[in-house]
This record gives structure tokens, sequence and C-alpha cells, in this order.
């Protein structure tokens, strides 16, 4: 009977670390969402005017592989940008910290992924509006880098 106890004891206990930390991680995402949030092929309505006319600029004169980006930093909370690559079809966004660096509040990462030349995408990404967050748009994925 008392190993009974013990075992259902452990159980409980077990169970209720575990719940907590499922809590953490969804208390984790909602922070990130606050950080930094994309979306494939998404135009906010106040923008849309002014993005189609970059998107339709920069597929009419861009190279393969070229980047672009359009930013819209009107609302004093959140940073829009647009980044297109021409000739992708998926992005990769990344959010870079480090805590050890006062003067940087982050860095976001973009990466076009899988090459299409007649199905491009742009991804739009919804962060603070603070200029301490700096832009890499590079040619090889975070996820590659880590890798080597």
């Amino acid at each position: 009977m008392k190993n009974l106890f013990l075992i259902l004891s452990f159980i409980l206990i077990l169970t209720g670390c575990s719940i907590q930390k499922e809590q953490q991680k969804k208390d984790l995402a909602s922070e990130m969402d606050s950080v930094i949030n994309y979306k494939l092929n998404a135009v906010e309505a106040e923008h849309a005017e002014k993005v189609n006319q970059w998107l339709a600029k920069a597929r009419d004169t861009g190279e393969v592989g070229q980047y672009f980006i359009y930013q819209d930093g009107t609302n004093k909370e959140d940073l829009y940008s647009y980044v297109y690559r021409k000739g992708y079809i998926d992005y990769e966004v990344s959010f870079i910290y480090n805590p050890s660096d006062p003067n940087n509040k982050g860095k976001i990462h973009v990466t076009g992924l899988n090459k299409d030349l007649k199905n491009d995408n742009f991804v739009q990404i919804k962060s603070m509006n603070d200029l301490s967050i700096l832009f890499i748009l590079s040619d090889e994925s975070l996820k590659s880098k880590l890798k080597d």
C-alpha cells in the first residue's frame, strides 16, 4: 500500500511538472509574437497600395536571387517589413538575441528558400519598432550556418 501511494504521488508530481512546462512554452510563444511575427504573402490593409507598387517594381526590375525590402514604421509600436527575394517561394525567418549586448535588441535573419522562377512569394515581418533591431538578408539559412 505504501509503495502504491509513493507511485501515485510520483505520477502526480510528474504530471504537475509537465503541465507547468507546457504553460511556460505557451507563455514564451506569446511573448515572442510581440517581438516578431511573420506571414507569407500577407499585407496589412493600410500598406496594400504601397506594398503592391513596391512588389510590382521589384518583380519587374530585380535579378533572380536579389533581395528587396519595404518597411513601414508609421505605427509607433510595430514595424512592418516586407521582404521579397526574386525567384523564391519560401522564407526562413529567425530572431537572434544576445543578452550580453546592451546596444542591440536583436537581429532578424531572413533567407529565401526553395527556388521557383514562376511562383515567387514575399514575407511580411512584424517586429518591435526599434532602430536597434538589425535585418540580415542572407543567401545561407541560419540552420545550415549552425550545422557548421
